[in-house]
C-alpha cells in the first residue's frame, strides 16, 4: 500500500524531471561536440582546446551566477502557485525579467573586465589571445540568456517544464550546425577556428530568447496575463525578494563550480596538456551534473509548492522519490564514466599524453558521483523552501576550505601534479552533501512544528 503511495510522488518528479534531464544532456551533449570539433581544429594543436578551457572556466562562473539567481524565480512563483494565488504571479514575473536583466547587465561588464586580466592568471601565453577573443563573443550571449532563464523559470514554476526542453533541443541542433560551418568553413563560410564557435553558441542563445517569448505570446492560458504584466510597477522594493535570495542562491551555484572552475587555474600552471585533458574531464563530468540537476529542478517546483499548501508529508515524499531517482542514476552514470575512461577521452583529441591523463581524472568522477549528486538534489529542495544564505555558506566552507586545499596540497606539496587536482573533488562534495541533508532535515522539522502538524 505505502508503494502505491509512494508512487505518484515518483511520478511528479519524473514528469517534471525527465523534460529538464532530456534538455539539460541536449546543451551538454552540444558543450561536447564543440569540445571534440575545437580539439580537431586543423594542426594537430591542443592550444585552442586550452584556450576554450581557459576562456570557458572564465565566462561559466557568470553564467552560472545569472542562472543560480534565476533560480529564484521558480520558487516564488511555484510558492504562489502551491498557495492557490495566481493574482501574484504577474507581479513576480516581471520584476524577475527586470532583476534578470540588471544580473546581465552586470556580468557582462564584469566579464569584460576579467578579459582584461586573462595574461596574468598565469595560463600558457600562446592561448591568452584566441581566449580573449573567443572570451568577447561569449560576454555578448549573457543577456539573451539571461532573458531567457527568466521565462523558464516562470514556466517551471507553473509546473510546466517541457517547453524550455523543446527550445533548448532546438537551440542545440542550431549550436552544432553553425559551428560546422563556422569552425572548419563548409559550404562557403569563412574557416573562423575557436571564434565560430564563439559566434555559434551567440546565435543559438539569441534564438533561445526569441523562441521562449514566442512561446509565451501564442500559448493563450499564458498570453491572458500580458495586460497584467504590463501595468506592474517595476521597483525596488518588488525586486528586493529576488536580490535578496538570489544573490545567495547565485553565490551558491558559482562556489559549487569555482572549485573546479579554480582547479582549471591550478591545472594551468601544470602546462597546457594538463589543461587540455582537464578540459576533457570537466566537459564530461558535466554529463552526470546535467542529468541529476534536472531532477533537481523537478524537486524545486514540487518542494515549494507543497510548502505553499503546507504539505509536510508531502515534502518528506517528493524528497525520498527524488533521492531514490537519483541513486538509480548515480549507479548508471558512475560506471559508465569508470568503463570509458579510456575512450571517452580519444573522442577529444588523438594526443597520447592528454588521453592518459583524462582518464585518471575519469576514475576519480566516477568516485564522486554519489555525493556530487546528494550535495545537488538537497541544495535544490532547499532553495525550494526558499534557504539559500545557509546552503551557501555551508557550500563555501565544502567546496573552498576542504576540496580546494586539498586539490593544491596534492599536486603542489605531495607532488602529485595533474591527478592531485581532482584529489580535493570526493572529500569537499561528501562535506558538503552530509551538511545539506542535516539543513533540510532540520528545516523540515521546523516547518512541522510551526504548522502544527503530528
Amino acid at each position: 500500500m505505502r508503494l502505491i503511495k509512494q508512487s505518484k510522488y515518483y511520478k511528479s518528479i519524473l514528469t517534471l524531471g525527465l523534460p529538464v534531464v532530456l534538455a539539460q544532456l541536449g546543451q551538454i551533449t552540444v558543450g561536447i561536440a564543440d569540445n571534440m570539433m575545437i580539439g580537431h581544429i586543423p594542426g594537430n594543436s591542443t592550444d585552442p582546446l586550452a584556450a576554450a578551457s581557459f576562456a570557458n572556466t572564465l565566462f561559466t562562473l557568470t553564467i552560472l551566477f545569472g542562472t543560480g539567481f534565476s533560480y529564484i524565480i521558480t520558487p516564488l512563483i511555484g510558492n504562489a502557485f502551491g498557495q492557490n494565488k495566481p493574482q501574484k504571479i504577474p507581479n513576480l514575473f516581471a520584476n524577475g525579467l527586470a532583476s534578470n536583466a540588471i544580473v546581465g547587465v552586470a556580468l557582462t561588464i564584469l566579464l569584460f573586465i576579467l578579459s582584461k586580466f586573462m595574461g596574468s592568471m598565469g595560463q600558457p601565453p600562446q592561448i591568452i589571445d584566441m581566449a580573449r577573443q573567443y572570451m568577447f563573443v561569449l560576454m555578448a550571449s549573457i543577456l539573451p540568456m539571461m532573458g531567457f532563464f527568466a521565462f523558464k523559470q516562470y514556466a517551471e514554476g507553473i509546473g510546466n517544464t517541457k517547453v524550455s526542453m523543446l527550445i533548448t533541443i532546438a537551440a542545440n541542433l542550431i549550436n552544432v550546425a553553425v559551428n560546422y560551418l563556422l569552425i572548419y568553413g563548409k559550404l562557403g563560410f569563412p574557416e573562423l577556428g575557436l571564434l565560430g564557435a564563439g559566434i555559434g553558441t551567440l546565435i543559438s542563445r539569441i534564438f533561445m530568447l526569441l523562441a521562449a517569448m514566442w512561446w509565451f505570446y501564442r500559448t493563450p492560458s499564458l498570453k491572458k496575463h500580458l495586460p497584467s504584466i504590463a501595468q506592474v510597477n517595476i521597483t525596488l522594493e518588488g525586486m528586493k525578494p529576488f536580490f535578496r535570495m538570489g544573490l545567495a542562491s547565485g553565490g551558491q551555484i558559482v562556489m559549487e563550480s569555482s572549485a573546479f572552475a579554480l582547479s582549471t587555474v591550478m591545472m594551468g600552471w601544470l602546462g597546457a596538456q594538463g589543461l587540455a585533458a582537464h578540459q576533457i574531464g570537466i566537459s564530461i563530468s558535466t554529463l552526470g551534473f546535467m542529468v541529476y540537476q534536472g531532477i533537481g529542478a523537478a524537486t524545486t517546483i514540487r518542494i515549494s509548492q507543497l510548502k505553499g499548501g503546507r504539505n509536510i508529508n508531502g515534502m518528506r515524499n517528493t524528497m525520498a522519490a527524488s533521492v531514490h531517482i537519483l541513486l538509480l542514476m548515480v549507479i548508471c552514470m558512475g560506471s559508465f564514466f569508470f568503463l570509458s575512461r579510456h575512450w571517452l577521452p580519444s573522442l577529444f583529441t588523438t594526443n597520447t599524453e592528454v588521453i592518459n591523463l583524462a582518464s585518471q581524472f575519469l576514475i576519480v568522477l566516477a568516485i564522486y558521483q554519489l555525493p556530487d549528486a546528494l550535495m545537488l538534489i538537497y541544495g535544490f529542495a532547499l532553495r525550494g523552501l526558499a534557504d539559500v544564505l545557509v546552503p551557501a555558506l555551508i557550500t563555501l566552507v565544502s567546496l573552498f576550505a576542504i576540496s580546494l586545499s586539498v586539490s593544491y596540497l596534492s599536486a603542489f606539496v605531495w607532488g602529485y601534479n595533474e591527478i592531485g587536482i581532482w584529489f580535493g573533488f570526493p572529500l569537499g562534495l561528501s562535506a558538503g552533501a552530509i551538511l545539506l541533508i542535516w539543513r533540510f532535515t532540520r528545516k523540515l522539522k521546523r516547518y512541522q512544528k510551526a504548522w502544527a502538524i503530528k
